[in-house]
């Protein structure tokens, strides 16, 4: 004879169990937000599939947009390639705009309102500085659209932020300095553009660094403004004032590569050690031949497939962290060949 009482509770687990599925698939149903709270802090790139699992496939056909800061450089023509090549995997339309040059913060500014107001599926973003597009993050906010930070300007509010540890790649480039010279000697850097945060970052991690050797004197610290011919004259001025000098940080590929030309035409490309950032091709090559002697690079074209994946696992309601890291390498002669150059942007 069985219990009444048992009998009771299996019927109640019977009839209630496809109520409870079904409330169970309606609130997978509904809408998440794009925009996670409680979460850690950061998350290591390589952690995302071990911790979220596979990036969630759409439900329907998407709509993202990219907004970047320029497509004059090729930095940011590989992190337009990369998102342009994760979205056709998905099928995901992309209309990717820029404004003239790095230095137009309204016309970014206005670019990213007209592109929020078709109101895209994920809205991807470079910003110039770190404060220019946060009314749109406000905006797309308000609307529950995932705005995806790549690179350079972290921008308060996001859902979240794809790059590397900045601070990290001025201080590599210090300790690559060192290491090359362990014996010290007179240094100098050519600066990014003012108000960068990235240019911020690096100058901090890179100035910071060699205060830890004393035997490393950074007797120059100028600005380039993110541009080869500057680079190249601020360079040669140093040069003058300084004879002795053994290396030069520039905070990105392109200054380096102006910062050798001024080293090679003072005749001193096997005194003084050029170092940059990025890991463009022209600087690989460079690096490859001899003549620069490191730059430490980001992976642009993996920034925007992680931006793609990133705004993904935001919409299929994963609670991706504020700060997802990309990585980033010491290239040098010696291992050159192990980072092939990503598809063409072209």
């Amino acid at each position: 004879m069985h219990s009444p009482t048992k009998h009771n509770v299996l019927l109640a687990v019977a009839i209630t169990a496809p109520f409870l599925f079904t409330a169970a698939r309606a609130h997978a149903d509904e809408p998440c937000s794009a925009y996670p709270t409680g979460t850690a802090e950061k998350i290591q790139s390589v952690d995302l599939e071990k911790t979220f699992g596979a990036v969630p496939a759409a439900k329907k056909p998407l709509r993202f947009a990219y907004v970047t800061k320029t497509l004059i450089n090729e930095f940011w023509q590989d992190v337009a390639a990369g998102i342009k090549s994760e979205a056709a995997k998905y099928n995901i339309e992309v209309d990717v705009q820029a404004p003239k040059d790095e230095s137009s913060l309204v016309e970014q500014l206005n670019l990213a309102q007209t592109m929020l107001s078709k109101k895209p599926d994920a809205l991807l973003l470079s910003p110039q500085s770190d404060s220019n597009l946060v009314p749109v993050v406000e905006a797309a906010k308000k609307l529950n659209i995932p705005t995806v930070v790549i690179d350079d300007a972290r921008t308060e509010g996001a859902s979240s932020y794809v790059g590397t540890d900045q601070v990290g790649i001025g201080a590599s480039a210090a300790e690559f300095l060192h290491k090359l010279y362990p014996d010290g000697g007179k240094i100098a850097q050519i600066e990014g553009q003012a108000g960068s945060p990235n240019a911020r970052k690096r100058i901090q991690g890179f100035t910071e660094t060699v205060k830890k050797y004393s035997n490393l004197n950074l007797v120059a610290s100028q600005p380039g403004n993110w541009d080869r011919m500057t680079a190249l004259n601020v360079t040669s001025n140093i040069l003058r004032q300084h004879s002795d000098l053994v290396g030069i940080y520039a905070n990105n590929d392109g200054m380096a590569l102006g910062v050798f030309e001024a080293v090679k035409g003072a005749g001193k490309q096997k005194q003084v050690a050029v170092v940059g950032t990025d890991g463009i091709r022209e600087a690989k090559r460079s690096v490859g031949a001899g003549e620069m002697r490191a730059t430490v690079a980001e992976f642009p074209f993996d920034e925007g497939v992680l931006g793609v994946q990133i705004a993904l696992r935001l919409l299929g309601c994963q609670a991706i962290p504020p700060w997802v890291v990309s990585p980033q390498a010491v290239i040098t002669a010696d291992n050159v060949k192990d980072f092939p150059n990503p598809p063409s942007s072209k």
